[in-house]
C-alpha cells in the first residue's frame, strides 16, 4: 500500500510469495523501462481514468487506487474525476438523429427514460454487465468503462468488495454508507433520502468524486417544461382513450387495470389511490411506459393523498394549507370546501396553488362533481322533453278523432260536446306529469 514493491528488483516479483510481476507487464513495464535503461511505458503518464479498464484493474492488484495512482487528486472542471459526458444531459429531441436511434435501438431507452435522469433500466448495470452489443454502441456514441461507470451507474451495481479493490468505498463511506447498508442489510444513510440542496458541502464534494451533481443527484427531468406545473405534464395520460394506441391501451388495461371510462374519468381509477412506492415493479414499469414516472405519477396521479402529513414535502404541505386542509381533516381525507367549487369559482391564488399539486381545470375535483351534476340535469331535461313529447302525441291523436267525429243536430261537434270531459282527463293527466317529473327530479338530487 506505501511502496506499491517499488524496491523490489524485477527478477524477484515473480517470486512464489509476491507474484505481481503479471500486473506490472501489463501496465507496460519490463525490466528495462523497470532499471531505468528506457522511458517508463505509457500508463505510467495517464491518470486513473485516463487507464483502460485492463490498466486499472492491474494497477488496483498493486494497491493503487485513484488518489494513489495520481498522487494528486485530479479534476476537470467541476469539480469531476472525469470530464462529464455533456451529450448525456441534453434532452431526447435535441440529440443527433444517429445518436438517439442507436440509445433506442440498442440501449432500450424512450423519451422518458432518457430526459429524466436514472430512470433508464440499463443505467441499473455497470460497464461489465452490459452485453457486448450494448458496450459496443454505448463506445459507439461516446461512452467508455470510466465514464459510464462513473456518470451514468456511479458505481452503484459494484459490490462493496469491488468498492473497496478500486479505492471507491471511501467517497461511499464519507457519505454515510456502509458494507450492511450497501447490501441493504442495513437502512440506507440520510444522505440518500437528500436533494442536493440538503447536503452539506462535504458531502457534495464526495458526491462529485462519484460524478454526482446537481441534476443527476435529484434525478431531475431535462424535458422542457413551460407549464405551470412542478414537472413536465405527462401528454400520454391526459389523451384520450381513443387516441391512444393499441400498445399503449393495452399496457393501461394489464396491470394498471384502466378501462376507457376510469381512463377517461380523472381521478376515479383504483389505482390512482397508490403513490408510486406502492406500485408493484411491473406497475411501475408499465407506467414508465405510458409516459410517468415517480415525481409525476404521485403529483398528477396520486397528489400526493398516499403520503402521510408528515411525511409530505414543506413546500407541498403549505400549498394543501392554502386550499384548507390541516393534518386532521388530511388523516380522515375530509376535502375542504375548496374542492366543491368549480375551477372557475377557484380564486387566482387559489388555482395557483392548485397547478402547484398537478391539478388543473380537467381533473380538478370540483370540476368534476360539477360534470356529473350537468350530466344528471342533462338526463333529467331528456326525460322531461321525453314526457312532453309523450303526452303531445297522445293529444294530437285525440284531435283527429275528434275532427273525424259528425256535428250533432245543433251544429256542435263530438269534441265540443266533450269539452268539459276531456278538459277533466287533461288535468288528471297534467297531474300526472308533474307527480313523476318531481319523483325524477328528486331522485336525481338525492343521487347527487
Amino acid at each position: 500500500w506505501i511502496n506499491h514493491y517499488e524496491g523490489y528488483r524485477w527478477i524477484d516479483m515473480g517470486q512464489p510469495f509476491i507474484q505481481v510481476l503479471q500486473w506490472f507487464t501489463s501496465l507496460g513495464w519490463d525490466i528495462q523501462s523497470w532499471t531505468g535503461k528506457k522511458e517508463a511505458p505509457e500508463s505510467d503518464f495517464k491518470t486513473w481514468y485516463e487507464l483502460t479498464s485492463e490498466e486499472r484493474f492491474s494497477a488496483a492488484q498493486l494497491c493503487y487506487f485513484r488518489m494513489t495512482w495520481n498522487e494528486v487528486e485530479v479534476f476537470s472542471n467541476g469539480g469531476f474525476p472525469i470530464e462529464k459526458p455533456g451529450f448525456r444531459f441534453d434532452h431526447w429531441w435535441k440529440l443527433d438523429d444517429e445518436v438517439r436511434e442507436i440509445a433506442h435501438e440498442s440501449l432500450k431507452y424512450s423519451e422518458i427514460t432518457w430526459n429524466v435522469l436514472g430512470l433508464g433500466a440499463v443505467e441499473a448495470r455497470d460497464w461489465m454487465s452490459l452485453t457486448p452489443s450494448e458496450r459496443e454502441a454505448a463506445e459507439s456514441i461516446g461512452w467508455n468503462q470510466a465514464t459510464w461507470d462513473c456518470w451514468i451507474n456511479h458505481f452503484r451495481s459494484y459490490s462493496w468488495e469491488n468498492l473497496v479493490f478500486y479505492g471507491l468505498d471511501l467517497d461511499y463511506q464519507s457519505l454515510g454508507w456502509t458494507d450492511l447498508s450497501w447490501d441493504g442489510t442495513e437502512d440506507a444513510p440520510p444522505s440518500n433520502d437528500k436533494t442536493w440542496n440538503e447536503l452539506n458541502e462535504l458531502e457534495k464534494q464526495y458526491a462529485r468524486k462519484l460524478c454526482y451533481f446537481e441534476d443527476n443527484w435529484d434525478m431531475v427531468d431535462i424535458t422542457p417544461n413551460n407549464g405551470k406545473f412542478p414537472h413536465p405534464k405527462p401528454k400520454s395520460r391526459f389523451a384520450p382513450w381513443n387516441e391512444l394506441s393499441d400498445d399503449e391501451k393495452a399496457i393501461a388495461a394489464d396491470s394498471l387495470q384502466y378501462s376507457e371510462k376510469t381512463w377517461n374519468s380523472y381521478g376515479v381509477a383504483e389505482i390512482e389511490r397508490n403513490g408510486w412506492d406502492e406500485l408493484t415493479q411491473l406497475q411501475q414499469s408499465h407506467a414508465i411506459s405510458l409516459g410517468l414516472y415517480e415525481r409525476t405519477w404521485d403529483c398528477f396521479q396520486n397528489h400526493y393523498h398516499s403520503k402521510s402529513w408528515i411525511s409530505l414535502d414543506g413546500e407541498v404541505r403549505d400549498a394543501f394549507r392554502v386550499l384548507g386542509w390541516d393534518e386532521n381533516s388530511w388523516a380522515a381525507n375530509y376535502r375542504p370546501p375548496s374542492y366543491e367549487n368549480e375551477w372557475n369559482r377557484l380564486s387566482e391564488i387559489e388555482q395557483s396553488i392548485a397547478y402547484r399539486l398537478c391539478f388543473f381545470e380537467d381533473n380538478w375535483p370540483g370540476q368534476a362533481e360539477a360534470l356529473k351534476g350537468q350530466s344528471a340535469n342533462e338526463t333529467l331535461a331528456g326525460e322531461e322533453e321525453a314526457a312532453e313529447e309523450d303526452g303531445t302525441e297522445e293529444n294530437n291523436g285525440t284531435s283527429e278523432e275528434e275532427d273525424a267525429a259528425e256535428t250533432g243536430p245543433s251544429g256542435q261537434t263530438a269534441s265540443s260536446a266533450t269539452q268539459e270531459d276531456n278538459s277533466g282527463s287533461k288535468c288528471v293527466f297534467s297531474g300526472l306529469t308533474a307527480s313523476l317529473l318531481i319523483s325524477f327530479w328528486s331522485f336525481g338530487v338525492e343521487t347527487l
